[in-house]
């Protein structure tokens, strides 16, 4: 594994731990001071949010084609 590909990875690991982690503990935090609402509504912006940007940064450029042989 290169240097590169490892730092991508890294990147990458974070940005997943970081979409997960932090929604849900603002949900957690908002709902335990009497705003649940609020935290549902913060909770799936962010991870969607989350889930937008992985999609174009590392998904959306791969490219996922089968081998030509029939």
């Amino acid at each position: 594994m290169s240097t590169n590909n490892a730092g991508g990875k890294i990147r990458f690991g974070l940005m997943m731990a970081l979409g997960i982690i932090v929604p849900g503990l603002i949900k957690y935090v908002l709902t335990q001071n009497g705003y649940s609402m609020l935290g549902t509504v913060i909770f799936f912006t962010l991870y969607l949010t989350a889930a937008i940007f992985i999609w174009f940064v590392w998904i959306r450029p791969l490219e996922l084609t089968g081998s030509s042989e029939a």
